[in-house]
């Protein structure tokens, strides 16, 4: 018997899963859930297929049940989308970022116990091959103790990406539930989250962080920020870094560099091509691949473990650490600072683009310092806090 599927969220990135899911003859897609239908370009596809649309969740429940939810919609919903599925006995494929808000923790963990399944979270690195392989190896101390991670992504965005939803680049929605879009907690969400994930020390498990130290800018008109430099410190004392910006002038990555005690670990993509590489003190070289490859690994596996029942890698608790350092990134919404207007160009392609911010990123990146460190004009001293009392304590 075919394993039954409902898709909440159609649009968006929503419609990666949607035309994955009418390609597979492996499940059944017992219905979707979709407030505006009509805007997806696969609807006269679903009609045709005869899988029927809801409005809400407890529509499609009434009628119907599902082995899994898929949850695909904005990050203030996924909460109470993830628990309702959860409690009408489906398990859940929850997009990343699990929530914006630490008081959901206690929610999620009471419906996960209670109902006794799983709920993944859409971290696409987690569910890969070559990420998988690599923290086989990082958890057998084949390249030793870790020194330094460090990634480096700069995606320019134009208006109608800023534009494109009622809550993206929003801290709140209009009803008061915390969203915090911003370039660490969505586009580069998975990037912060690989380098908590590689140091976990089961499959499961993520680096505890400390502390961190954050520099936060934006050059579009957004309540949130489009560019960070953040340095965190882990419960073991090995600095993390990461570098993002979606107002560069230009395209690159992500790339990063792993350094451990006996080796290191590079992987720089170009347009979703690159693979990853892990050199040891010995002389010693491993290919492990390219995990931007399919970004839809994460449904393979999930659908896979309906199944078989495989361990998913990337859970409800591997997701908390990232949630608490995005919490910790808000604790101060003055810390966002503006870039100067007179470093801010327009382009023809209607993005807002910060002049000498590539080189600028780079620079940090290959130095491992942030922009205040390099005495960048426009930079201001980061501010530092505390990551742990975040986790622990949830957020108000």
């Amino acid at each position: 018997m075919k394993q039954a599927v409902v898709l909440v969220g159609m649009n968006g990135y929503g419609e990666h899963y949607l035309h994955a899911l009418l390609k597979r003859d492996d499940i059944t897609l017992a219905g979707i859930v979709e407030i505006n239908p009509e805007r997806s370009g696969l609807l006269k596809l679903v009609e045709q297929r005869e899988v029927p649309v809801y409005s809400d969740m407890d529509a499609f429940y009434q009628q119907k049940q599902a082995d899994l939810a898929i949850i695909a919609t904005p990050i203030h919903l996924h909460t109470e989308q993830a628990i309702f599925a959860l409690r009408h006995g489906s398990n859940v494929l929850c997009e990343k970022p699990i929530f914006a808000d630490m008081r959901d923790r206690v929610k999620w963990e009471e419906a996960i116990s209670d109902s006794g399944k799983w709920a993944a979270i859409g971290f696409n690195w987690s569910f890969t091959a070559p990420i998988l392989e690599l923290k086989k190896d990082i958890r057998k101390g084949i390249y030793g103790k870790p020194k330094q991670l460090k990634t480096l992504m700069l995606w320019p965005r134009d208006e109608a990406y800023f534009s494109r939803s009622a809550w993206a680049g929003k801290l709140r929605a209009q009803d008061g539930r915390q969203i915090r879009d911003s370039v660490a907690n969505n586009a580069a969400a998975h990037f912060i989250h690989n380098m908590l994930y590689m140091l976990g020390q089961e499959l499961q498990g993520t680096v505890g962080v400390k502390r961190l130290e954050a520099e936060l800018y934006r050059a579009n008109d957004i309540e949130t920020f489009d560019t960070c430099a953040i340095r965190f410190y882990t419960d073991e004392g090995c600095e993390l870094l990461f570098y993002g910006s979606h107002a560069t002038e230009t395209e690159h990555g992500p790339q990063f560099s792993y350094t451990f005690e006996k080796g290191n670990i590079i992987y720089d993509c170009n347009l979703d091509q690159g693979i990853i590489t892990g050199y040891t003190e010995d002389g010693q070289e491993k290919v492990y691949g390219n995990p931007q490859a399919n970004h839809l690994d994460k449904l393979d596996y999930c659908i896979a473990a309906l199944a078989d029942g495989r361990e998913i890698p990337c859970t409800f608790e591997t997701a908390l650490g990232h949630a608490a350092i995005i919490d910790a990134l808000h604790h101060d919404k003055a810390a966002v600072q503006p870039f100067p207007n007179e470093v801010i160009s327009k382009t023809a392609k209607n993005s807002r683009t910060v002049i000498g911010l590539d080189k600028t990123m780079h620079a940090c990146y290959r130095s491992g310092k942030l922009p205040h460190e390099l005495h960048v004009p426009w930079s201001k001293s980061a501010e530092r806090v505390d990551v742990i009392s975040t986790l622990q304590k949830g957020s108000t």
